[in-house]
Parts: structure tokens; C-alpha cells; sequence
């Protein structure tokens, strides 16, 4: 890809369009005014603190994305939190953030997931190839924390909900089942998909669920594939369809949708952040299961 912003998804009508950008563009913003540089990775803040890219902040994706920092719940954090947050990051309103993780960048996703979902006003972008691609290639990394002054970041008072639907709740799922058009995209594993990999109350799928592994739409080198190859894999997905991608907490389906909707161009893609945690964890709601061939 080039090193300007992705231009793969022209439709979308989601802040930061020209979401997927490459290492050397990022370089090249690095120190720009009002730019921010965020890393959230598998590790946690681990991996930060060993070596990051220069100037880059920190999201610890358990303790600051999710309603609890136990993983019994994948839900995204309340307003009164996300505030906190991006204040605590030294965040503005009209500032232009830059995600980055590692193994693929799902953790990533998931942050830049939630500031969208928020409705930040200004440009949204995710790394691609993350902490692998800046260190194959050489870049420089710096172990010294960044120096950051806390901002006051207004507590939102609406959410995308209002203007893209960007997040699908459990009733919302349970309603859509009766919509021919819906469909709910399993991230999972084959055989968390399949129910013999039980990771709640009761292992299975959301009844009609497609299954498309996240991890299919990373390469080798962890950037990811190509447009052709990414349209080729969701070919079974109709472009206008409403879609709830869903995993386990949220990650790997933060991803997805990020896929779908920033370079595929799926404009009613969202993510079902309660995910299997809730899904199958709730003795009231709908599944599917087999056994796997």
C-alpha cells in the first residue's frame, strides 16, 4: 500500500474515512501539533513499557476499554470513563489519533473502536503492520514514557448510536434475528464456532452466524491482506447488509468491523461488544452449536 492514508473504503461516511495508514506515514506525523501516537497491545502495557514508538502513549485495553478488568465482560466503558480516558492521554477534541498494537492489531481496533463510537470529532487512523512492521523496518523505539498533559475532555453526550450505528447490543442482536438481511459475523475460531470450545455457560454461535476468523485478515508480515483478498474472504456478506461482528470481548471483532467498515466500505457494520461473554453467558438468548467436522 501506499504510505498517504488508505483510500480503500470511498463510501463510508465514518470519521477518519482514509483510516488504514502505513508505518512511514505515521513517521512522517510523528511531533505533528495536535497528533497523538497510541499504543494498545495483547500485552498490555508490557510491551510499551520494554519499547515503543517515540512520543507514543498507552492503552492498557483491559483496564481502560472494557466495564470490567476481570475479561467477565467485553462491554464498552461508560462516557463518564471514555472522558477520563482521553483526558488522561492529553486528548482534544479535534485531535488526530494514531493507533498501533501488535499480533494484528485487534486491541487496537478496539480502541480506535470505541473513540468513533464516542463520536470524536477528529481523524481516526489505525497503523497497519503494528509493532512488527515499525521494528522489521528499522524505525526508532524508545523505552522513556511520554510526556503527557492531562487535557479536560468533555463527557460525551451522545454516541454514534444516533448517527451510524457502530455498536449492535445484546437486544439488539436478538431483535435483528428476525431480519432475513442480518448477519451476525462470528470472529471466532472454528472451534469456538462450533461450540466445542467452550468459553461461556455454553459454547456455540449466535443462531445464522457467518464465520470469518479475524485472524484471516492479517498476512504474514501482520499487515493486512490485500483489498482483493479481503473482499474475496467476505464475499459472502452482502455489502448493505446489517452486520454484528462478535467474538469473545470484543477485540477480534473490533478488527473485523474495522475491516468491513474503513477498507471494504460496509457502511452498516457494527460491533456486538458483549459478545459470546454476554451472549452465552444470558440462559435467555438464542444459539446454534455442532459438532465440528
Amino acid at each position: 500500500m501506499s504510505d498517504a492514508p488508505s483510500t480503500a473504503a470511498p463510501g463510508t461516511d465514518a470519521p477518519g474515512a482514509n483510516a488504514l495508514v502505513t508505518t512511514a506515514w505515521l513517521a512522517a506525523q510523528l511531533g505533528a501539533p495536535g497528533t497523538h501516537v497510541i499504543e494498545c497491545s495483547s500485552s498490555r502495557l508490557d510491551e510499551y513499557a520494554a519499547a515503543h514508538i517515540p512520543g507514543a502513549a498507552a492503552i492498557d485495553w483491559l483496564r481502560d476499554l472494557v466495564e470490567r478488568d476481570d475479561e467477565s465482560s467485553g462491554l464498552v466503558i461508560d462516557a463518564q470513563r471514555f472522558a477520563a480516558l482521553a483526558s488522561r492521554l492529553g486528548i482534544r477534541p479535534n485531535d488526530t489519533l494514531i493507533f498501533y498494537g501488535d499480533m494484528g492489531g485487534r486491541h487496537a481496533a478496539r480502541a480506535l473502536w470505541t473513540f468513533e463510537y464516542y463520536g470524536h470529532p477528529g481523524d481516526l487512523h489505525l497503523m497497519d503492520g503494528g509493532r512488527e512492521a515499525w521494528s522489521r523496518e528499522g524505525r526508532p523505539m524508545d523505552a522513556a514514557a511520554a510526556a503527557i498533559e492531562p487535557s479536560d475532555y468533555p463527557v460525551p453526550r451522545h454516541t454514534n448510536d444516533a448517527i451510524r450505528a457502530i455498536r449492535a447490543t445484546r437486544d439488539d442482536v436478538a431483535a435483528a434475528l428476525a431480519d432475513p438481511a442480518f448477519v451476525p459475523l462470528d470472529t471466532r475460531t472454528r472451534d469456538e464456532y462450533v461450540g466445542e470450545d467452550i468459553r461461556a455457560a455454553r459454547g456455540g454461535r449466535i443462531p445464522g452466524a457467518t464465520h470469518v476468523f479475524w485472524k484471516d485478515n492479517v498476512a504474514e508480515d501482520a499487515t493486512l491482506k490485500s483489498i482483493d483478498e479481503l473482499a474475496e474472504m467476505y464475499k459472502n456478506v452482502p455489502k448493505n447488509a446489517p452486520v454484528a461482528t462478535y467474538c469473545q470481548l470484543g477485540m477480534r471483532a473490533a478488527h473485523t468491523w474495522f475491516v468491513l467498515r474503513h477498507v471494504l466500505g460496509y457502511s452498516n457494520a457494527a460491533t456486538y461488544d458483549g459478545s459470546w461473554q454476554e451472549w452465552g453467558n444470558d440462559p435467555d438468548t438464542q444459539i446454534e452449536a455442532e459438532t465440528a467436522p
